[in-house]
């Protein structure tokens, strides 16, 4: 693979080639996939011993598997039997019982992965390489941070901790790790899973992608780049028109009607955000005196969610002061696949992953994060869609995007595609995603 393409790229300019390079694609099945840390499930998904969920990766299934009562009681082994090469699971959760069977022979395993026993032994008398140890499953490395089960599939890779760099200081004060999901949907989307990161890595397409009930055309969106990392934070050059009940545009009378009015529009068309003990701290923000200051607005919204959490039996985090709050940003791209938008109420979180070997489709995951009070936490159930025409009427939000994301996978392909235009200053975590691809793809 030719890296010419690669070190042409520049703060404002990514070559045609990083799109539609055949060779890129093959790249990152080999190089990038074996070798980075992944989500694989929330820590919630494994809520007994035995219980387990399936994560597949290109070409590889895996099983993340709940071996005992502690936090760090968790294994993930491939899902493939050491006699003929059966996969073992095919479901995508469940509970393993007493050992993990074979259908095809019925050799077993126990939940940790090791062998328990194989069928007519005596058969292999003499046999190199027929002991528990070299039968067992094979194993992937594991971490734990925000909630999330991650896997590595490089027996050689850094510790999680070590990967993330400064993205948990940033993200910690949320509490992730105590979020649940409100609702989990999947779309096995008709595009590059680059295409919809970068969909969602930049905030510099809100004004023109949303302007269904809010204006964003005076919100400019600064990234910043962590590593491999990036984020983008949100600045305002001035209020923006919102649509009021009656559907009049108009400017807000206040800074606590601007923040009610884009919590709001969140609430009633994403699902996610702004959720219902916010949105019952919004509200009570409008009784506030018009001329109120802005800094008071604020330091008053923090303890009006503190106060709806705790009516509905829940802690607010005690680290997340307002100034943890401001630095957090809008939007992390935690790479290579993962993107999480922080809330008071929660976070929007998303997961893209190539869909076998095909570079025109992806597995594009969203999680609604949530906090509630424990016992209450909502069944979820996870909802997946055959395309983002089987996904219209959900979340009216991010189908917005969809179109965007559609448009852009058929234009990169054109000859008349130079390369993007990328901002040097709100699109920095699209370049930066570009140059961490560079480092991981290059042989």
């Amino acid at each position: 693979m030719s890296d010419a393409h690669i070190d042409s790229a520049r703060p404002d300019f990514l070559p045609a080639a990083d799109y539609r390079d055949p060779a890129r694609h093959r790249a990152e099945l080999d190089r990038l996939w074996p070798r980075v840390w992944q989500m694989a499930c929330r820590e919630s998904d494994l809520a007994h011993v035995g219980a387990f969920v399936r994560y597949d990766i290109v070409d590889d299934s895996i099983l993340v598997v709940k071996t005992g009562d502690g936090a760090d009681d968790v294994v993930a082994y491939y899902n493939v039997c050491q006699h003929r090469g059966r996969r073992l699971k095919e479901d995508w959760s469940g509970t393993i019982s007493t050992t993990l069977a074979c259908r095809f022979h019925g050799w077993q395993w126990h939940i940790n992965g090791d062998l328990h026993s194989v069928y007519v032994p005596e058969d292999w008398d003499g046999c190199p390489e027929m002991d528990s140890a070299s039968l067992g499953l094979p194993k992937v490395k594991v971490g734990r941070w925000g909630g999330w089960v991650w896997i590595n599939q490089d027996p050689d890779c850094e510790p999680l901790a070590d990967y993330l760099g400064s993205v948990p200081q940033f993200l910690d004060p949320f509490e992730p790790e105590n979020m649940r999901p409100l609702w989990w949907k999947t779309i096995i989307a008709p595009v590059n899973w680059k295409i919809v990161i970068e969909a969602f890595n930049e905030g510099y397409h809100s004004w023109a992608t949303h302007a269904s009930g809010v204006n964003y055309r005076n919100s400019r969106s600064p990234g910043i780049a962590h590593g491999l990392h990036s984020m983008f934070y949100s600045e305002s050059v001035g209020p923006g028109e919102f649509k009021d009940p009656l559907g009049k545009w108009r400017l807000p009378k206040s800074t606590q009607e601007y923040i009610w009015a884009n919590n709001n529009h969140l609430f009633n068309t994403l699902g996610a955000l702004a959720l219902e003990p916010g949105m019952a701290a919004n509200n009570r923000l409008l009784e506030l005196p018009a001329d109120t200051p802005s800094g008071e607005v604020v330091a008053t919204m923090f303890r009006f969610y503190a106060e709806e959490f705790e009516k509905r039996g829940v802690t607010f985090p005690p680290n997340l002061t307002i100034e943890n709050w401001a630095k957090a940003g809008t939007d992390w791209h935690i790479f290579p696949h993962s993107i999480c938008l922080p809330s008071l109420d929660g976070a929007l979180w998303y997961r893209l992953r190539p869909n076998g070997h095909d570079p025109d489709s992806c597995i594009f995951d969203i999680w609604s994060l949530g906090r509630f009070k424990p016992g209450a936490e909502p069944k979820v159930v996870n909802d997946i869609y055959e395309g983002f025409d089987a996904f219209r009427g959900q979340c009216a939000f991010l189908e917005e995007d969809f179109a965007n994301m559609e448009a852009v996978h058929q234009g990169v392909k054109s000859r008349g595609f130079r390369g993007a235009r990328t901002n040097p200053r709100q699109e920095v975590p699209v370049i930066n995603f570009h140059r961490a691809l560079a480092e991981f793809t290059r042989s």
